[in-house]
């Protein structure tokens, strides 16, 4: 078996490669490079490789190397603005916007990063599952991953740097709010004023225009082109004037914040929102971003329970979905698979329900065991042992599938590990599949009556995976490896047929007659009451003269008896001989015992010897 496992472990391993993690995370870099770079030149002198996996693989190493050489920095905001003590919206203003984009380029980092975690789990399987025809392509696959980690290094490297300055820049714009200098705010409401009838006026003239190109639709006429162009330029002066009127509300959100009217700023806030669902997909996103920040330093100015009630449904979906985004996000990776907590929790509730659903299979079997009184213990604990594990394990396989690891990898790991179990673990492991053999063979079942030596005598209570409960004729329970019952002889005295024979021995003196020994012997037994099979023609009691030694004929009592819990090997002997002493001692036969005489001789010069 050892042997088998060993032979396996090297199969698998030799079939498969494993990642160079030597190309992205060691020292010296540039000097493996410079290596690798010899083994492409070597394999095209030799003519190895074809000449477009050559230069695929010359490719991916001078991307490599850039990746390597690459230094992460980020454009830091200048922070110097808010210290003075008067500050205008627009300037303030501009810090939000900053930090805005700081904070989509970390959503777009996490995208990026996601992307590039799914490349490295396909490029990780395929490395680790190599066929023959994709030999030529490992070195490529290699460099593709290299690649690809040192980027997400650099990509999470610039992440945490955007983070950091993002919690610098959130600080400074809660303390430069009391510096704000409101006093454009009524010039700001102004322009917002002039620009909602530009706005006005603009959508009149889209609607206008509208109605002349389907006109000129109708009519087929040459101005389409014309109209369409002053359509467009239309739009552009109503996207223009509606960014214009966006960046002059957000500028008055600040004021509002400034002079602590929570509910003015929810219902501008509101306003912010509709007017930014009209702009392009990108500016959308900015202004939600702005918006969010926004909202954070009214949690700051408000305090969070009189924003969240001031802010309503839309606040309380806000924080469900921040609350979701944390459950989604991953918290560590594991063999290329990004692990979150929704993930995590999936895995344990299917694994907790799984433990649940065997638990109740296990008290369904011992009630329908309860309609079925002839069905033995012994069946009754098979089904439920082996349909109770049979849950957990694929309970525990669907727990892993839900969480995303690949099988394939976890079978690689396991025959790796295949060794340690067959060496370190082999006494658990001989006793399970002991414990599995003796289930389904039931050569030994629960009740049975075993004896396994002359010390371990006992009936069968309790049968598990590992271990059998024996308890013995003094009440002791004693728990015994599986293995035991198949290395060894056992002897089951309830396998098949409940009769035994009992070997009752006895002896008698020299010059007893042979016949009167054995009828005084069964007719006592006739006359006891004692039990015993004396029914059966080929199982009556009979009396067998079996020996003649130095001082006593030796006798043997062989009678058949019916084995039931009740019956003990000891105690029937024990009954039988009782029996066999009296009979003898009432008909005046002599049981002998060992007698030594001793001889005195005197010698002729008077002494003894």
């Amino acid at each position: 078996m050892k042997l088998f496992l060993l032979a396996l472990s090297l199969f698998v391993l030799g079939w498969s490669a494993e990642v160079d993690i030597k190309l992205y995370e060691s020292d010296g870099q540039e000097a493996y490079y410079q290596e690798i770079e010899k083994q492409i030149n070597s394999a095209e002198h030799s003519a190895l490789y074809s000449e477009s996996t050559l230069q695929e693989e010359r490719l991916q190493l001078t991307r490599l190397r850039r990746a390597a050489a690459q230094t992460v920095k980020i454009e830091a905001v200048d922070l110097k603005t808010l210290s003075t003590a008067d500050i205008t919206p627009d300037t303030l203003y501009s810090i939000v916007n900053a930090e805005a984009l700081l904070q989509i380029k970390v959503q777009q980092n996490d995208l990026v990063l996601r992307d590039m975690q799914s490349k490295l789990t396909y490029l990780k399987q395929r490395i680790e599952h190599i066929t023959e025809e994709e030999k030529p392509q490992l070195l490529s696959y290699q460099l593709q991953f290299a690649y690809y980690k040192l980027q997400q290094k650099h990509i999470q490297t610039k992440e945490d740097l955007l983070k950091r300055h993002s919690e610098e820049i959130m600080p400074a714009l809660y303390s430069a709010l009391p510096s704000l200098n409101c006093s454009t705010l009524m010039t700001i409401e102004n322009k917002i004023v002039r620009i909602d009838e530009i706005i006005g006026q603009l959508e009149q003239e889209h609607v206008a225009l509208e109605l002349d190109r389907e006109k000129a639709l109708i009519e087929e006429s040459s101005d389409i082109d014309q109209i369409d162009k002053r359509i467009t330029a239309s739009q552009a002066k109503y996207q223009n004037s509606l960014t214009e009127k966006i960046t002059l509300q957000m500028q008055q959100s600040l004021c509002l914040l400034h002079e602590r009217r929570n509910g003015d700023f929810f219902k501008l806030i509101k306003s912010v929102e509709t007017a930014a669902l009209e702009t392009p997909k990108e500016k959308r996103s900015l202004y939600a971003m702005q918006i969010k920040i926004l909202n954070e330093l009214a949690k700051e100015t408000f305090g969070t329970t009189k924003t969240f009630f001031t802010a309503g449904w839309q606040e309380s979906t806000k924080a469900l979905s921040t609350f979701k985004d944390y459950l989604t996000s991953p918290l560590f990776v594991f063999n290329e698979q990004p692990i979150s907590i929704i993930s995590l929790f999936k895995a344990i509730t299917l694994v907790v329900l799984g433990l649940i659903l065997g638990l109740f299979y296990k008290r369904w079997i011992l009630r329908l065991a309860k309609r079925w009184p002839d069905m033995s213990q012994m069946s009754i604990r098979l089904a439920s042992n082996i349909g109770y594990y049979l849950i957990i394990i694929i309970a525990v396989i669907n727990a892993i599938g839900s969480v995303g690891i690949d099988m394939s990898s976890i079978s690689l790991i396991a025959g790796a590990l295949s060794i340690g179990i067959g060496f370190g673990l082999q006494t658990v492991v001989s006793n399970f599949i002991a414990g599995v053999i003796l289930m389904f063979e039931r050569t030994i079942r629960i009740g049975d009556t075993i004896e396994i030596s002359d010390q371990l005598r006992g009936r069968v209570t309790d049968m598990r995976i590992r271990s059998t409960t024996v308890k013995t004729f003094d009440n002791i329970d004693i728990v015994v490896p599986n293995s035991s019952f198949i290395q060894n002889n056992v002897i089951n005295w309830t396998l098949e047929d409940i009769t035994r024979r009992l070997h009752i021995p006895f002896g008698v003196a020299y010059g007893t007659e042979v016949e009167k020994v054995k009828r005084v012997i069964l007719d006592e037994l006739a006359q006891s009451n004692l039990t015993y099979i004396n029914s059966d023609k080929e199982k009556h009691p009979e009396v067998w003269m079996i020996s003649m030694n130095s001082s006593s004929v030796d006798f043997e009592l062989l009678v058949w008896v019916e084995w039931t819990s009740k019956l003990r090997p000891n105690s029937l002997r024990s009954d039988f001989l009782i029996l066999i002493y009296n009979a003898l001692y009432k008909h005046g036969i002599q049981i002998p015992f060992p007698q030594l005489d001793l001889y005195v001789k005197q010698l002729p010069d008077g002494t003894t010897k």
